[in-house]
């Protein structure tokens, strides 16, 4: 199999399913994600020419750790919907 191939069957199913865990902030869900970059980056090594490809995935999963997915900074996070104190915009007076 050669990298284009294995771009079409491995890397842009993985990703998307990479995408999908990482949205929200669940620990579970982005430490498995985590797995699934792993192992994507284990493939595209495995691959003759894919070393840019498996740096480019593997970079990916730099920028989620640097961003706080998965680590104590999703704990603390907190949606706009679970801080507002009150269900108009109007203010009280």
């Amino acid at each position: 199999m050669d990298l284009l191939q294995t771009w079409i069957l491995v890397g842009v199913p993985g990703l998307v399913i990479v995408a999908g865990l990482f949205v929200g902030r669940s620990r579970l869900r982005a430490l498995i994600g985590y797995v699934v970059l792993l192992a994507l980056v284990a493939v595209f090594v495995t691959i003759p020419g894919g070393g840019l490809s498996a740096a480019a995935i593997g970079l990916l999963g730099v920028v989620f750790v640097a961003t706080g997915r998965g680590t104590h900074l999703d704990t603390r996070y907190q949606e706009h919907h679970q801080s507002r104190r009150s269900f108009t915009t109007a203010e009280r007076g």
